[in-house]
């Protein structure tokens, strides 16, 4: 495929440049020649992105990856449509069989990808290891105490976990994180009461993200900055934000980007079943959730994940908060990536993942591009 006349992103500036998909990889970025009967997309003066990752995700249309193989590719299939190159599903709080069934599934498509569709390229575990005081959405009663063994008895021989958020100042938390680290895991912190210095004394440990900024955690308090300003200050430590309007304010998100910066700073999406769905009942994690206007809440008003879309986060990120392209589109493609070991993603160069974005003048989603058939 040749995708013609688009201001493509390369290396953090944008360029009018032409530039060929050839089995499933960019081939060539200038003027590349078509070959006999090659397809050729005009993006009419379109920017062009690299595919997102999305790092931090527990469901898309109908389909929940704590509901096993199916359900995970029928997510990689529903992504890819929405520019979504890779992600990594993530689960929520479960019984140890419950749990470990999840995985299995996930570790299913990971090792046997769905022929067109978003790769996964692992799992996410965002529970059981987190604070009752700051459980959100997360069911209490399989809330446990973080250890190797723990871990151990949810994952079993499995390989596909490739991050787990936890809450640090846990008993035994230390010691998985530098476990994981060991074994090449990222690890979060969130759903946590630590204070500053806690996740600090994490991060020594290889502690590397604070998943979903501000939402879950303790505040950030000028004299206890708590796991957001730990988040903000530690150049260690990445942080995920939800751009969606919902769980922070403009400002926030604001604030969030000009700390960190685009390699510190990571969009996800954190979404759950009604993600590309309308509004209405819809369920995370066995519990009832109720969506309005978009806003995902459990029954009791607590939010229980979002409904957001990474090409809607990256556009709130321009529109809302007032951050510059160039800096925004990083943190939904190469940043993401790098943070899982992923460097042939999120960026636009001979050789990388040939599913590519198009979005208009205004920052509105117009299509994913990808050659069909070759990935």
């Amino acid at each position: 495929m040749i995708v013609k006349n688009g201001v493509v992103f390369i290396d953090g500036a944008f360029h009018c440049r032409d530039l060929s998909i050839r089995n499933g990889r960019i081939s060539e970025i200038g003027t590349p020649g078509a070959e006999a009967g090659e397809d050729c997309r005009d993006a009419e003066g379109h920017y062009i992105l690299p595919g997102f990752v999305d790092i931090h995700i527990h469901a898309f249309g109908g389909a929940d990856c704590m509901r096993g193989e199916q359900d995970v590719r029928k997510m990689s299939r529903g992504l890819l449509e929405t520019g979504v190159a890779a992600f990594v599903p993530t689960t929520m709080s479960a019984g140890t069989e419950e749990t470990h069934e999840a995985l299995a599934g996930i570790e299913r498509v990971w090792k046997c990808q769905e022929p067109c569709g978003a790769r996964v390229l692992g799992a996410h575990m965002e529970a059981p290891f987190l604070s009752p005081k700051y459980k959100g959405a997360q069911r209490a009663e399989c809330l446990r105490l973080p250890s190797p063994e723990a871990y151990r008895k949810l994952a079993g021989d499995l390989s596909c976990v490739r991050m787990v958020t936890l809450a640090p100042e846990l008993p035994g938390a230390i010691s998985l994180i530098q476990t994981l680290h060991e074994q090449g895991v990222v690890t979060c912190a969130a759903h946590s009461a630590a204070t500053a210095a806690e996740v600090h004394l994490a991060a020594d440990a290889g502690l590397s993200q604070i998943t979903h900024l501000f939402n879950a955690q303790t505040p950030l308090h000028h004299r206890e900055p708590g796991v957001p300003g730990a988040g903000l200050a530690d150049d260690r430590l990445a942080v995920q934000i939800i751009a969606d309007g919902i769980h922070l304010h403009p400002d926030v998100l604001r604030i969030a980007a000009l700390c960190k910066g685009s390699r510190g700073t990571i969009l996800i999406s954190d979404s759950m079943e009604a993600a590309g769905l309308p509004d209405g009942i819809y369920e995370l994690g066995g519990q009832q959730v109720i969506v309005s206007e978009g806003a995902a809440r459990l029954e009791n008003g607590v939010l229980a994940g979002s409904t957001l879309l990474l090409h809607q986060a990256v556009r709130n990120m321009i529109h809302r908060a007032g951050i510059r392209p160039e800096s925004v589109i990083p943190m939904a493609t190469s940043t993401p990536a790098d943070s899982i070991g992923a460097p042939d993603l999120g960026r636009i160069v001979a050789g990388a993942c040939g599913v590519l974005v198009e979005m208009n003048q205004d920052w509105e989603f117009v299509s994913a591009v990808y050659e069909r058939g070759a990935l």
